[in-house]
C-alpha cells in the first residue's frame, strides 16, 4: 500500500522551536512510528528574501513523499 504525502513547512532561521512539533510533521512521524517507510522523497527548499521590516530570513521546505507499508502490517 502506498501513501503520497505532502510537506510545507516555512521557518525563520532564527526560530528554536522544535520542527517536529508541526502538526504535519507529528503525523508523517506517527505514521513512521506504525511502520510505513519512506520510498520516495523529493525535498526542495525555496529561499524567501528577507523581511527588512520584522528583520528575520525564512525558508520553506516542500516536498512530496511517498509512504509504503506492507499490506500483511
Amino acid at each position: 500500500m502506498q501513501k503520497v504525502v505532502y510537506i510545507s513547512n516555512s521557518r525563520d532561521y532564527i526560530e528554536q522551536k522544535d520542527i517536529n512539533g508541526n502538526r504535519y510533521l507529528a503525523h508523517i512521524n506517527q505514521l513512521l512510528t506504525d511502520g510505513w517507510v519512506i520510498s520516495k522523497m523529493d525535498p526542495v527548499v525555496v529561499e524567501v528574501a528577507p523581511d527588512p521590516e520584522r528583520h528575520f530570513y525564512k525558508e520553506t521546505l516542500v516536498s512530496f513523499v511517498v509512504l509504503e507499508k506492507n499490506s500483511g502490517s
